[in-house]
């Protein structure tokens, strides 16, 4: 079977193959859609429980973040981060709260004004419910101007309103009544709806200033807004500030109503605790309309209602429940009720004080004249002690409102100083422009003058560079003259009877005669250049790189024991050339009488002319590593004038070190190869002036040396 005809066969129908990826399709959308669902159900579940279970809320509200930067959704990642904060702010752990509105300012898209401003609201937040006012009004004003910055009404508004809640806080209440205001003003131009608890707000300050019809009017409002918005338990508030105004002015039965529909609300909403406060107020109101009956009820259902709390009564409703029964005439356990609550109440100084002066009341009631003077004093003294605490909150207030307005005079002085600032700048600007204006002809004068001086120098470097080029191209011709004239060695060698090679340092062939072409069937005139090593085996490789080191280390012929070659020899070339010649016989030749003698002569050189190529050999390699960076080993490889050999594994120029010491330079010096070198120098290295005039110094003294030496 063919792997064509198998194919065939195992070929999935194309409708098969549609089912399976539809199926995939759908898997991957119900996985992805569960995914979403539980990132939903998550944030939905955060929101839920920032105030009930806030410890819990926190893990929710970070596996929501998770998901909603997984997805890359960078608002729904704030809005997590955020009621992380505020379940943070529940627990009371403003510092991991601070942390986390730290890493919304670092969100993407945390430039955006908008989540700036929301930004700034909960940093002032933050404050705030850390007790800080004055400090939260920072963050707070700079929402706002943000918001009025890019025209947004509705956040204009909501920034206001922060503002009116801290400065109440502060005791500015007549600053605090200007920012609801304000804040009402913008919601209503911005189309808001929700303003109940804006106006609700606006009640509570007009009725600390003691203006009651406004305070009234607000709550009414207040009240139609929550009703409109079916927010059952803020209408019952807006109804209880009403019947607080309405017990402040004296109308105990429109109190009582008030009070009562309001614990009728607070039962439909499932506000247990607030009917429960409320309780003490209902009694009240009862009592003072003197309906001792509907007092006694309301006192029972407050009773009930604390047992099936499973709470203590509050203290206000156990004090207006022994009013009820010294106004009913029954003393008895009276004062163990109001002992038992001032036992429990010992950290609420307002409740104390009410239960004290019933305690008084009570035992006033009695005729127990000695001790009620004792409750009497006690209530005063307590009394006192309110009076003292309420002016130390006064004086708090104060000294916060002296902060703030401190801090928004320096504000103030800072913006004049900056103002100030900018119009000095802009007279030293003036003035700088005058400057300018009436040094421009001298600066055209200066910058002609550094023309003309850059033209000057241009030319300068002109010719210096023209003298450089000269000159390396001098140095390259004098290169050039030192190497071997191969056309008269090539007849020289042609003219001998046995096979001759001319080898450089590295061991290529620079000439060879007709014999030693013939010898390995080459072409003489293609083998210039090719490495004598790739002609031989492996072994004599071996060998003749041994007979090379030996060579150079005692600078005299090394016989060689070739394979098919014989009485092969390597000598240097005479007359300091750096070159090297391996001989071997042919046929009918024989080494010996009739070999062509190549070495120069081999007169003793003096101390000086040895002295001075060392000196010379030496500031050549120091001008190389210091100007290329690089080592003697790279100067032998690029210049390609001296050998690079192999010692137990390292490599080595030992041709070169030789010629750096003077104990250690050879008997016949290759003078013509540390000129090379010299020139090499010279030509390719980016030299100092100064150093360039030493190295040429010191190449003329050399060369004067070799003029004197071959006039000698």
């Amino acid at each position: 079977m063919t792997c064509g005809a198998a194919a065939g066969d195992t070929a999935l129908p194309t409708s098969a193959v549609r089912r399976i990826a539809l199926r995939l399709f759908v898997l991957a959308a119900l996985f992805a859609g569960a995914g979403c669902a539980r990132a939903a159900d998550d944030d939905e579940r955060c929101r839920e429980q920032i105030q009930q279970q806030p410890r819990s809320a926190i893990a929710l509200c970070e596996s929501a973040y998770a998901a909603a930067a997984a997805r890359n959704d960078a608002r729904a990642a704030e809005d997590a981060l955020a009621r992380r904060s505020d379940a943070e702010l529940a627990l009371g752990d403003y510092a991991a709260a601070a942390h986390t509105l730290d890493r919304v300012a670092v969100l993407p898209g945390a430039n955006a004004w908008e989540s700036q401003f929301r930004l700034a609201r909960r940093r002032g937040m933050l404050a705030y419910r850390q007790g800080q006012i004055a400090e939260s009004l920072t963050p707070f004003r700079a929402a706002l101007a943000l918001a009025t910055a890019h025209g947004d009404a509705r956040a204009q508004g909501q920034s206001w309103n922060d503002i009116g809640i801290a400065l109440r806080r502060t005791g500015d209440l007549h600053g605090a009544l200007e920012a609801f205001l304000a804040s009402l003003q913008r919601k209503r131009a911005a189309g808001d709806e929700a303003l109940g608890a804006l106006l609700n707000n606006l009640g509570d300050v007009y009725r600390e200033l003691d203006d009651a019809d406004s305070a009234r009017q607000r709550y009414g409002e207040a009240l139609a807004a929550f009703e409109a918005g079916g927010r059952t338990l803020d209408a019952a508030h807006a109804r209880e500030g009403l019947g607080l105004l309405a017990a402040e002015a004296g109308d105990s039965v429109a109190s009582a109503r008030l009070y009562a529909q309001a614990a009728a609300d607070y039962a439909r909403a499932g506000g247990a605790g607030d009917q429960l406060r409320l309780a003490a107020l209902l009694v009240r109101a009862a009592l003072d309309a003197g309906d001792t009956d509907a007092a006694a009820a309301q006192a029972e259902r407050g009773a009930a209602l604390a047992r099936q709390l499973g709470q203590p009564e509050p203290p206000a409703l156990v004090a207006q429940r022994a009013r009820l029964l010294r106004v009913s005439g029954r003393l008895d356990g009276v004062r163990e009720l109001l002992r038992a609550a001032l036992d429990r109440a010992h950290d609420d100084r307002n409740a104390r004080i009410d239960l004290l002066h019933e305690l008084a009341a009570t035992s006033e009631a009695g005729g127990d004249s000695a001790t009620a003077l004792k409750d009497w004093r006690a209530w005063h003294d307590a009394d006192v002690e309110r009076l003292k605490s309420e002016h130390d909150r006064r004086l708090e207030q104060l000294r916060v409102r002296f902060d703030v307005a401190e801090k928004e005079r320096r504000i103030a002085a800072l913006d004049a100083e900056n103002r100030l600032r900018t119009l000095e700048l802009e007279r030293r600007a003036a003035m700088q422009r005058a400057t300018v204006l009436a040094a421009l002809v001298a600066l055209l004068l200066i910058v002609a003058a550094v023309w003309r001086w850059r033209q000057r120098e241009r030319m300068r470097r002109a010719v210096r560079a023209a003298q450089l080029a000269d000159e390396v191209e001098r140095y390259r011709r004098e290169a050039a003259a030192l190497a071997l004239d191969r056309g008269r060695l090539q007849a020289l060698l042609d003219n001998a009877a046995y096979a001759v090679v001319a080898l450089d340092a590295a061991g290529s062939i620079v000439a060879l005669n007709a014999p030693a072409a013939q010898r390995w069937a080459l072409a003489a005139d293609r083998t210039i250049g090719t490495d004598v090593r790739t002609l031989l085996s492996p072994d004599d490789a071996a060998r003749f790189d041994a007979a090379l080191d030996d060579m150079d280390e005692c600078d005299a012929r090394v016989a060689l024991d070739l394979a098919g070659l014989d009485d092969a020899t390597l000598a240097p070339l005479g007359g300091g050339s750096g070159l090297a010649v391996l001989s071997f016989a042919v046929d009918a030749a024989a080494p010996g009488g009739d070999a062509i003698a190549l070495d120069a002569d081999s007169v003793e050189e003096r101390d000086v002319y040895r002295r001075a190529l060392v000196e010379l050999m030496l500031a050549s390699v120091a001008a190389w590593e210091r100007s290329t960076g690089k080592t003697r080993m790279d100067l032998a490889s690029e210049s390609r004038i001296w050998r690079i050999t192999i010692d137990e594994g390292r490599l080595r120029v030992r041709a070169l070190e030789r010629y750096l010491s003077l104990a250690k330079l050879p008997r016949r010096p290759r003078w013509r190869e540390v000129l090379r070198t010299v020139y090499y120098v010279l030509t390719e290295c980016p030299l100092e002036p100064a150093e360039r005039e030493a190295l040429k110094g010191k190449l003329e003294q050399v060369q004067d040396a070799v003029k004197r030496r071959s006039l000698a």
